[in-house]
């Protein structure tokens, strides 16, 4: 008897939850903008109960704060938050790191190796292709790390740290050739297995990542507040 199972298609709700945050990470509004959920509602061509919804469940990853009478915004990191981000960013990825040295070390390296390629192929100018790349390159660890409660751990995250990649730290076209350069130095640490070495770089990557938070913070881009569409999903 073959299979004959169908995907059932994805709720109006689970479209905009996608649409919303690919347009936080992906810098269509800015850190700090306002989301409407009238605005949105007339965009989509839906009612306001699924875009409120997607909202509550984007405040669930932090990517959105919900204030009460005041309205949906986008997140707005502080110095603090950056800095409490980049250490739990620190303690997750070294740890991941050890495990997909001892546990997937060819699917690891081959992922590393393919997001690297992916940075090549953006344009110098394009940050947002730059920035999935980079959250590419960081993701597959936690793919091949061999643990569900460490991945689990990093998605709590991973969303707020894409966004302040686009908005923050890969429009910064120094900061991306020194990103880029240690991007091939740890696959090329991994594939070597300088284990220690790697995991120094690791840090002194992410720490450098939290200096670059703190530098563009001081100079906040202008919020952005788009007319958006389902039709990209």
């Amino acid at each position: 008897m073959p299979d004959l199972r169908i995907e059932a298609p994805r709720s109006l709700t689970a479209m905009i939850i996608d649409r919303l945050e690919r347009a936080i990470v992906e810098g269509e509004f800015g850190l700090g903008a306002m989301i409407s959920e009238e605005t949105l509602a007339k965009s989509f061509g839906v009612s306001r109960t699924p875009v409120r919804d997607a909202l509550a469940a984007l405040a669930g990853t932090g990517l959105v704060v919900i204030l009460n009478k005041k309205g949906s915004f986008v997140f707005q990191p502080t110095i603090e938050d950056t800095a409490i981000l980049c250490e739990y960013r620190t303690i997750l990825e070294i740890q991941a790191v050890r495990l997909c040295h001892a546990r997937a070390r060819t699917e690891a390296l081959a992922s590393w190796r393919e997001a690297i390629a992916e940075m090549d192929r953006a344009s110098t100018d394009d940050a947002v292709a730059y920035g999935r790349a980079d959250s590419r390159f960081h993701r597959a660890l936690f793919d091949h790390c061999g643990n569900a409660y460490l991945a689990d751990a990093y998605r709590l995250a991973a969303g707020k740290v894409a966004a302040l990649r686009t908005h923050l730290t890969a429009r910064s076209r120094p900061r991306r050739d020194t990103s880029y350069e240690e991007h091939r130095a740890m696959a090329d640490l991994f594939e070597a297995g300088d284990i220690p070495a790697l995991e120094t770089l690791l840090a002194e990557h992410i720490d450098r990542t939290r200096k670059v938070y703190w530098e563009a913070l001081a100079e906040p881009a202008a919020p952005v507040r788009p007319a958006l569409t389902l039709k990209e999903t």
